[in-house]
């Protein structure tokens, strides 16, 4: 008699918790805190398989696990979890290790079909906290393949980050799906932040821009946040900033002044105060004013709640946010009251 496979997404969900706001905003460098599965793995327990992927030949390794159905899960989860520890007190390792995932031989071709079954997966309403788990183990390779400055010119030019898109965009009533969102949204947060102005010019003509503005919309605290991070990094790039102002883009500057002057009338409200969604709407305006004819925009459309003091008691307790806004309205031309 046929023993009935196990779905690979019917298992229970892994036992590490993870640190989402760690794992999308780590390599997005923000100056906001200045002022203020049981299944078992192959390779055994957490603290044995650390040791052993500490080892020169383990990475390559487990890279070529993913070749394998049967052990893809787990290597995904365990490449995952020992990037994501280890990219800050190892970043030699890590870089070597985007190098590695790009080009290894299929590597690119498997991590593609994992999103693609996340496609089919959202298309048929049999999405879940699996699957989604299984997608952010993928997503996090995929930011140390942006994070390598050799695979990452290589990766925009290669269109594989666009099938990002989708994820960022779609909606799921799934609590786990908006850390999809946002750690998906990090990828090209990392590919933009070099300040590259390729890698600006490929944001712009692959609408991250406007994807950023969905996000901004529609997304929770942490996606808007990256959001307004991506923005940023565009905004401190020549290329950029010149492209909002071009006449071809017009319609996106309207949207993006709508959108964060809906975003500061939201955390205006006391109980949805979010000091870093503030700081970085705030740091976007200052980077507007650089351009003369932004300084002009700017002066027009600063929200009331900047100039009427409405933040004043939040940021006693954030005295970086109150400079930068006593900076922004100093260069505004409006008086700090």
């Amino acid at each position: 008699m046929a023993v009935q496979e196990d779905h690979p997404y019917t298992h229970n969900l892994p036992d590490e918790p993870w640190d989402w706001e760690g794992i999308s905003l780590h390599l997005l460098y923000s100056n906001i805190d200045q002022g203020s599965g049981n299944g078992k793995s192959p390779w055994g327990r957490r603290k044995h398989r650390l040791r052993w992927l500490g080892k020169p030949r383990a990475i390559p390794q487990l890279i070529l696990k993913l070749e394998d159905p049967q052990f893809r899960e787990s290597a995904l989860h365990l490449l995952s979890s020992f990037l994501f520890q280890k990219r800050e007190e190892d970043p030699e390792n890590y870089y070597r290790a985007g190098f590695l995932l790009f080009h290894s031989c299929g590597t690119m071709a498997i991590l593609i079909q994992e999103v693609l079954l996340i496609y089919r997966m959202m298309a048929d309403g049999s999405l879940n906290n699996r699957a989604c788990m299984r997608l952010i183990n993928v997503i996090i390779l995929f930011q140390c393949i942006a994070a390598n400055r050799e695979t990452r010119q290589k990766l925009m030019k290669s269109c594989i980050v666009n099938f990002l898109v989708p994820l960022v965009l779609f909606v799921s009533t799934l609590e786990v799906y908006d850390n999809v969102r946002a750690v998906a949204l990090s990828v090209f947060g990392i590919l933009c932040q070099a300040r590259e102005s390729s890698a600006v010019q490929w944001a712009i003509e692959n609408e991250v821009v406007e994807v950023c503005l969905i996000s901004m919309d529609t997304g929770n605290e942490l996606t808007k946040v990256i959001g307004l991070h991506i923005v940023e990094s565009i905004l401190r790039v020549d290329f950029g900033i010149s492209y909002l102002f071009s006449p071809a883009a017009d319609h996106l500057l309207n949207r993006l002044m709508r959108t964060w002057d809906d975003l500061v009338n939201q955390i205006a409200v006391a109980h949805n105060f979010s000091p870093r969604i503030l700081f970085h709407t705030i740091r976007c305006y200052t980077l507007l004013c650089h351009d003369e004819r932004g300084h002009n925009l700017v002066k027009q459309s600063l929200p009331k709640s900047f100039i009427n003091g409405t933040f004043h008691e939040n940021l006693k307790e954030f005295p970086v946010i109150r400079r930068l806004l006593s900076q922004l309205l100093l260069i505004a031309g409006i008086n700090d009251s």
